[in-house]
């Protein structure tokens, strides 16, 4: 790798050679450093860009690299780089981790069209097999592929001493390219492309995510956190008094600590943070808000602005949907082609009587039966889960019967469950890999294979894949109706968008929804539920 020659831009002369010498670039490497965060600020405050102003934004294209000092211009004056990231002819923008640097530039004021992220390929390709999260910064990849490391050790919003700021965002700035041309090769070798693409496409919509955040109501929170307080004071039993107390160490606290001036929370989400690719959230963990069975009005405190309304989709049944697919399963492709229920299938078998007889009690032991057996419980574990989520008490011969009526039912899934289980034997000493639909791949190094978790990862990556590619057309179709994504919990998404478009925005979003899986999931039909609602409980 060799040396960029590097100029710094304090002025507006330096800012227009900038822009004219950038303009047309086929690629561009892109990288921001923060400023020194006051010092009475939280700890995290450093690395993230919502809280602390960029101070050097550094741009590298062919051999040259021009660095923004950033307090040098106003807002105005920047947006002079909007046609250089995001114009008719936009660049391939590198960065060495794009939802950090999305964040940075949209704070900015200045969009990106197409992205591409050295920590997203290096991500992909570590198969879910890191030592450390410090192999995926542009300094550890730049040593290991390019043979050459960074001026000091750069993290992702880390703060820098003055002294050695200049130098570093330039040299990641012109690295992100080289280092992407040596890692494409090994993403399309090993089938990931499809997956690194769609990674790389979804960043937009994310950071756009995290940047609306959600309407809270904190007031009514409070009320109702006062209300756990009250009653742990007098409750005697002891379920409900462990209930309580996991409800006010965890959720009572969120206002004073998440909930921002304008009335939102804005959680951190994670696209990337789990084996399968599906979402993680932080700051709050908005994916664990409990049931309104478990907190009761707790979820109606999110709810839209004065003049809006909430669209809620829901992916139906997916998990089961996306393994009748993969395994493949005719008798459970036959359900949901027929429109039938897959839990009233279950129980006709496991009570031994027509679906149309089916009681709703036996409907939902059913459902605990497939949700349950589908990724490999036992048993035994499966007694658990059936009373922990369901409310089911079962002895060990009703859950062993309840294994084998879904195994009958369902005979593809008790082959894919073969299948899987045949390569145990090899696990100890050999490597063993499972993928999703379009690619990504999860490794299980020798003597730490998962029976479970490679049943999990693929159906639930699959999912999240299809999901994903929802989110990238949702983005924008949401914007023409004034609207915008705000959530996504697990399979569920959540949109905001003026009242008069309500109606039009579910429709759109349930089709997109629809459409987007049916591309990954192509042999089964992919149902989505929708409503419009004031908030996330009605």
């Amino acid at each position: 790798m060799t040396a960029n020659a590097s100029e710094d831009v304090l002025d507006a002369a330096g800012l227009r050679r900038a822009v004219d010498s950038l303009a047309g670039s086929p690629v561009l490497g892109v990288a921001v450093v923060l400023a020194a965060p006051h010092p009475d600020a939280p700890r995290d405050a450093a690395s993230d860009p919502r809280r602390v102003r960029v101070d050097l934004l550094a741009l590298a294209a062919e051999g040259r690299t021009f660095v923004v000092h950033c307090n040098c211009f106003s807002p105005s004056d920047l947006l002079q780089l909007v046609p250089v990231l995001a114009g008719p002819h936009a660049p391939y923008v590198v960065f060495p981790d794009a939802h950090f640097h999305l964040t940075a530039l949209a704070l900015l004021g200045l969009p990106v069209a197409r992205v591409g992220c050295t920590r997203t390929a290096a991500t992909l390709l570590a198969e879910g097999a890191l030592a450390r999260h410090d192999e995926l910064e542009i300094a550890a990849l730049a040593r290991r592929h390019l043979g050459a490391g960074l001026p000091g050790e750069w993290l992702s919003g880390q703060v820098l001493p003055a002294w050695s700021r200049l130098e570093v965002v330039a040299a990641a700035a012109a690295a992100a390219p080289a280092l992407l041309r040596v890692l494409t090769p090994e993403l399309r070798a090993r089938g990931m492309s499809r997956a690194y693409e769609l990674e790389c496409k979804l960043l937009p919509a994310v950071v756009a995510m995290e940047a609306a955040g959600v309407g809270v109501d904190g007031p009514r929170w409070n009320t109702i956190a006062d209300g756990w307080r009250a009653e742990l004071q007098v409750t005697e039993a002891p379920e409900r008094k462990a209930q309580l107390e996991k409800l006010v160490s965890t959720y009572a606290h969120w206002p004073r600590e998440h909930l921002g001036d304008d009335g939102r929370m804005r959680p951190h989400l994670h696209p990337l943070a789990t084996d399968s690719g599906r979402f993680a959230c932080s700051q709050p963990n908005l994916q664990q808000v409990p049931s309104e069975h478990t907190a009761p009005g707790l979820r109606s405190c999110f709810r839209a602005e004065p003049g809006n309304v909430l669209v809620i989709a829901d992916y139906a049944q997916i998990e089961l949907r996306v393994a009748a697919h993969l395994a493949p399963c005719a008798a459970m492709r036959e359900v949901f082609h027929a429109g039938r229920d897959p839990h009233r299938a279950t129980a006709a078998t496991l009570a031994r009587k027509p679906e149309a007889e089916v009681t709703a009690h036996e409907r939902k032991l059913a459902k605990a039966v497939n949700f349950g057996f589908l990724f490999g419980m036992g048993a035994r574990r499966f007694q658990e889960y059936a009373e922990a989520s369901y409310g089911l008490t079962l002895d060990l011969a009703a859950a062993e019967r309840a294994r084998e009526a879904f195994f009958a039912t369902f005979p593809g899934i008790a082959a894919w469950h073969r299948k899987v289980s045949a390569l145990q034997p090899r696990s100890a000493r050999e490597d063993l890999t499972v993928r999703t639909a379009l690619g990504r791949r999860k490794r299980f190094l020798a003597g730490k294979f998962s029976f479970n978790a490679a049943l999990n990862i693929p159906v639930q990556g699959t999912a999240a894949e299809g999901f994903k590619k929802a989110m990238v057309a949702l983005h924008p179709a949401l914007a023409e109706l004034g609207g915008r994504g705000i959530l996504c919990v697990h399979d569920e998404y959540l949109a905001e968008v003026p009242e008069e478009h309500g109606e039009a925005a579910r429709a759109l979003v349930q089709r997109v929804m629809q459409d987007a899986m049916a591309e990954v999931v192509t042999s089964v039909p992919i149902v989505v539920d929708s409503r419009v609602a004031r908030h996330w409980a009605e």
